[in-house]
């Protein structure tokens, strides 16, 4: 694969800030977040041997980021320990909860010259003003002085080709990602109760006749009840039928920008009308929340709905399950239980495979100001390269041998308790392993991510989380002019396709009028979001 080309972006202040950086290289005095303690100004860190260096000879560094993910760093153990055996110490600035405020204040923080000495970004921001000089170049940085990064990235062309701009820059790492997929759970007391074992339901037609023989016993005395139920986006199911979206060197198939999975369907493929008129059975049999379809069932809606048994089923976020468990549901009904299902299969005994989230998110980049001195930009990369280490990774992953993990056989297992470690007060220390946070970049341990759980998410996840089970999910770099198009496309398109799928499934327009409805999305422009979606695929992969 060739590096990937150079990407631009749509960012508040680019205009700005092409003026402003002229002058990025004048030192002020403080550097004062909007409610914040004033924090040394990153560009005034020219004689780092005494500004970066504390009292007790560690050394440290300023890094602005979101305030929910400080929070989270500050009561890791494990994070603690690693500031002790590196040295390296980092003082947050914080920043904004939601998510669009942070990138903005990025913006802003550039244009008035007061951004600390690394960021959290979007991975567009990094390349859009690394480019303009705002951003360091980590690659040569990389190579002399973080030989365990640098490793990584050689043994990951993938990661690499992301984050290599054309001319072979890097300004931005991106967060990697654990393997995340939904799982379709249920209680397995009612299961029982109309004598249907977990293992019976192998393909979608056994779970329609699932859901009929609960409908019939269980809503019979309470008109509340319908066994399939849900949060969020309804059309979550496209992998049981084989609609879900795709995209290689060959072809585009539905929207595919972000790979969010709620917008992961493909109406133009033949099972796409199998998976509607099968939804529309669910529907007109009251086998699906009617509300849940009409989007007025709220996330506590159905969390009340699974606890207090008004639903069965629902296909959702892999901790899900357990949380149930711990949540409410033995205390509603002694008789509580919940099981986590093999995924469907086809008819002639495939299994139909799952979708899963990017392996980088490009929302989670971290970032280097240029205008730190390089003893400063050698102390970040040395920091983040620790976690690179087979000692960074261990500890980052499994925590201290006899505090939180022990090995058996060859195998590291916790000797900590999942439960009440994540129950421990906000604000004081805990050992918590919870990789999908944002902490530091780092490699994942899936094998430590997926123990850190409760007992039904760990089984689950070692059953199910298989190369056999899930498709790949690949991070796709657009320019500039790419990005507004389809962005302004999908925001259109995707919202009719919702608006019409939900007309077919409760009934207000005939299912003999799907093709016309994919004639129309075509016309909106879904046929334009896959060719520039393709287009996007063969640069960013040189295929």
């Amino acid at each position: 694969m060739k590096g990937i080309k150079k990407a631009t972006a749509v960012l508040l202040g680019i205009t700005m800030l092409g003026t402003a950086l002229a002058g990025c290289g004048s030192s002020a005095n403080t550097n004062e977040g909007a409610g914040q303690e004033p924090v040394k100004n990153a560009q005034n860190t020219a004689q780092a041997d005494t500004e970066n260096t504390g009292a007790e000879g560690t050394r440290s560094y300023t890094m602005f980021m979101r305030s929910t993910y400080i929070g989270w760093i500050e009561e890791l153990k494990w994070y603690a320990e690693a500031e002790k055996r590196t040295g390296i110490s980092v003082e947050y600035v914080v920043g904004p909860e939601e998510f669009d405020d942070v990138y903005a204040e990025v913006d802003q923080r550039l244009i008035s010259k007061t951004l600390p000495d690394a960021t959290m970004c979007k991975l567009a921001q990094s390349n859009v003003y690394g480019a303009q000089g705002a951003f360091l170049n980590m690659a040569p940085l990389i190579k002399e002085h973080a030989p365990n990064l640098q490793a990584y990235l050689e043994a990951n062309p993938d990661y690499t080709n992301l984050v290599t701009t054309e001319d072979g820059s890097i300004y931005g790492l991106p967060k990697e990602t654990p393997v995340l997929a939904d799982f379709l759970f249920g209680r397995e007391d009612h299961l029982a109760e109309v004598g249907i074992a977990p293992a019976d339901i192998v393909t979608v037609d056994d779970f329609t006749e699932t859901l009929r023989a609960l409908k019939d016993h269980y809503g019979k005395d309470n008109p509340n009840y319908y066994p399939l139920s849900g949060r969020d986006s309804y059309v979550r199911f496209q992998a049981w039928f084989g609609c879900e979206n795709n995209i290689s060197a060959e072809e585009s198939n539905g929207i595919y920008l972000n790979h969010a999975k709620d917008q992961g369907f493909d109406i133009m493929a033949d099972e796409a009308y199998t998976m509607i008129e099968t939804m529309k059975t669910w529907y007109d049999e009251g086998l699906i929340n009617p509300e849940w379809i009409a989007g007025a069932f709220g996330e506590g809606d159905w969390e009340a709905a699974m606890i207090n048994g008004d639903a069965t089923f629902s296909f959702d976020y892999y901790t899900r399950p357990q949380w149930f468990m711990d949540n409410g549901g033995p205390e509603a009904d002694p008789n509580y239980s919940i099981v986590v299902l093999d995924y469907l299969k086809d008819k002639d005994g495939n299994t139909m495979k799952i979708q899963t989230d990017l392996p980088y998110n490009e929302k989670l980049a971290t970032s280097i100001n240029a205008n730190v001195s390089e003893e400063t930009a050698i102390t970040i990369l040395q920091f983040i390269d620790y976690f690179y280490s087979e000692e960074g990774q261990v500890l980052s992953n499994w925590g201290i041998e006899g505090e939180s993990f022990e090995t058996v056989d060859g195998k590291k297992q916790f000797i900590v308790d999942y439960s009440a470690e994540e129950a421990t007060p906000e604000g004081e220390p805990r050992w918590s392993f919870l990789s999908d946070r944002m902490t530091v970049v780092k490699p994942i341990d899936s094998t430590a991510f997926y123990s850190w759980n409760g007992p039904l998410v760990v089984e689950a996840a070692n059953r199910l989380l298989t190369d056999d089970n899930l498709h790949p999910a690949y991070n796709i770099i657009y320019t500039d002019d790419q990005m507004a198009e389809i962005t302004n496309l999908v925001s259109s398109v995707y919202d009719a396709e919702i608006a019409g799928i939900t007309q077919f499934i409760n009934g207000t327009r005939p299912l003999d009028q799907w093709s016309d409805f994919q004639q129309e999305m075509n016309d909106l422009g879904l046929s334009r979001i896959e060719e520039i979606q393709l287009e996007a695929f063969r640069s960013t992969y040189g295929e």
